[in-house]
């Protein structure tokens, strides 16, 4: 683990995030516009699948070194917001499944849990510091 300064730091997490959601949009627009159900083989289908959901990993993987590569105080304030976004998008994860198990809910869209990580992420770095909570 190598510690840069955070503005090192700042500047390799930019250069692979933005080059990243570019991709990621030229994939979901282009592949919304080609795959049309019913007519595109799967095969197509999942490749496009795929291919959308590796830049969104990418950018996973790119906080998670951007947060070793940072200051300890830095460090420790998105690692704990990481940790309990991770945590209230699990515990839906498990919450929403058990209602499905036992059919109290209708199947639901598993999809939505991967934006509702980054906003409780985003909610748990942002929200304490509005409040004066540094850490």
């Amino acid at each position: 683990m190598t510690q840069l300064g955070f503005n090192a730091a700042k500047k390799r997490y930019n250069r692979l995030l933005w080059p990243a959601m570019a991709i990621y949009v030229a994939i979901i627009l282009g592949g919304s516009w080609y795959v049309d159900e019913g007519t595109t083989p799967q095969w197509i289908a999942a490749l496009i699948a795929i291919a959308s959901a590796l830049p969104v990993a990418a950018t996973i993987w790119g906080i998670v070194r951007w947060m070793e590569e940072t200051d300890e105080y830095t460090r420790m304030r998105h690692m704990k917001a990481f940790v309990r976004g991770s945590a209230v998008v699990m515990s839906a994860v498990f919450i929403v499944g058990f209602l499905q198990l036992f059919e109290v809910v209708e199947n639901f869209e598993i999809f939505w849990f991967g934006p509702a990580f980054f906003l409780a992420y985003g909610l748990f770095a942002c929200v304490p510091m509005m409040f004066g909570k540094t850490v």
